[in-house]
């Protein structure tokens, strides 16, 4: 199998992770596998990894790629959302969890491969899903089915796209003509569509620094997999699950996912939450993580070169110091195929 993925910062989250002889630790992104990898090397004989992986292509190359660890390996198909479960699940083969790691967004592999719909250079049916065989939604239903407030708030608050009106009533209005009914869209037809309604000639993209599409890609695939829904519940049940001092490290790839780790490490650090104006502290929190990134580490300019679609990249690390603070309570968010 021709996979291709690279493990981004992979030197810099195995350096803050510090994987000790015989310890145990959680991948909750298997992807290509490279730190389960880097992670086995470092903790064996005895200790394990639990990679959670919901991109089947992925397991089926990891698992050929890390069959020497086979014994200390423990692979489950699921979304990271259920990470708890997963952990209770396997709780057997387990002992206590000194480190997990994050690596969100898109793999390499999966923008590459045509047929999945996530890249605009390609025609292809518009699907979107990381889980094709579990997941019901996909990025057509969005362009072809929801409501034209729908649309714009997705792009909007997953695309932060500045256009997001126009485009949303620019395909309600495609939509009124094409009456041909069709259970997908292909990507060459929404990116015409949208160039379209934004008076893009395809002649003038070399233009662009970034393609006008991106933001819109980004959103339709946030909404599909719910990805930021997912990381929100995800956090706290990753220090739920850390031993003390466990570390926990996450990559992320824009700012909004970034937005949400730095939050909730922020949240979990026990800084009072009062009102500035309070004369005393009634919040009553209790910190349950020390953040041991002050600022996000970036790639290296030399891995940039080697790989340019990590220059976005950014990590941030915690350290587990108390239960996490129930607190916590994200609104507004739900896991996939939840209404």
């Amino acid at each position: 199998m021709d996979y291709q993925h690279r493990s981004v910062l992979l030197q810099e989250v195995i350096q803050q992770l510090a994987p000790q002889k015989n310890q145990n630790y959680i991948d909750c992104t298997l992807g290509g596998g490279g730190y389960s990898e880097a992670i086995l090397r470092k903790n064996g004989p005895h200790g394990k990894v639990l990679a959670l992986e919901l991109d089947e292509r992925a397991i089926l190359h990891s698992v050929q790629k890390l069959k020497k660890y086979k014994d200390r390996l423990i692979i489950v198909h699921d979304n990271f959302v259920h990470l708890k479960s997963a952990v209770e699940k396997n709780r057997d083969k387990l002992g206590e969890i000194s480190g997990i790691v994050f690596d969100l967004g898109l793999s390499s592999d999966q923008l590459d491969q045509a047929g999945r719909g996530f890249s605009f250079k390609d025609s292809a049916d518009l699907d979107m899903r990381f889980d094709a065989q579990n997941q019901k939604l996909t990025a057509s239903d969005i362009v072809l089915n929801f409501s034209e407030k729908q649309i714009e708030k997705i792009l909007r608050e997953y695309g932060e796209e500045v256009k997001s009106k126009k485009i949303a009533s620019g395909l309600i209005a495609w939509r009124q003509l094409n009456k041909q009914k069709q259970k997908f869209v292909k990507t060459s037809m929404l990116v015409s569509v949208i160039l379209r309604i934004l008076n893009i000639k395809e002649t003038d993209l070399p233009k662009f620094r970034r393609h006008p599409l991106t933001k819109v890609f980004q959103a339709l695939r946030l909404e599909v997999n719910q990805e930021l829904a997912n990381l929100q519940l995800a956090l706290p049940q990753a220090i739920d699950i850390l031993a003390p001092g466990g570390h926990l490290a996450v990559v992320s790839f824009h700012s909004l996912e970034d937005r949400i780790v730095k939050n909730f490490f922020k949240e979990q650090t026990g800084l009072c939450q009062c009102p500035p104006d309070s004369p005393i502290c009634v919040c009553d929190r209790q910190a349950s993580l020390k953040v041991l990134t002050k600022k996000p580490i970036k790639p290296s300019p030399q891995e940039i070169k080697d790989n340019p679609r990590c220059r976005s990249a950014l990590l941030r690390v915690a350290q587990k110091i108390h239960p996490v603070n129930e607190k916590y309570n994200p609104q507004g968010y739900r896991p996939v195929g939840e209404k």
